[in-house]
């Protein structure tokens, strides 16, 4: 089994490769990148608050998976213009 933090990984690549076409700094490709997570971290709140009313008790694994899915969420709705 491959560790959980081993999913940042392609979040970031991801996340540097979506930012490239358009911006000519390495200060607005920076810009995107921090946007694409803190847009993910605003659209995780809500299920992580949730989980944690639920079940009591949150793990890193659970918010990582979380904030996956919110990012993904994001970058396909930005991809097809949803």
């Amino acid at each position: 089994m491959v560790n959980v933090r081993w999913l940042w990984v392609p979040l970031v690549g991801a996340s540097v490769f979506l930012a490239l076409p358009g911006n000519e700094t390495i200060g607005e490709v920076l810009g995107d990148v921090v946007g694409h997570f803190f847009s993910a971290a605003l659209v995780a709140v809500v299920p992580v608050v949730g989980y944690r009313l639920i079940y009591k008790d949150i793990g890193e694994k659970e918010i990582t998976y979380i904030f996956a899915a919110s990012w993904a969420y994001l970058v396909i709705s930005q991809l097809f213009k949803l």
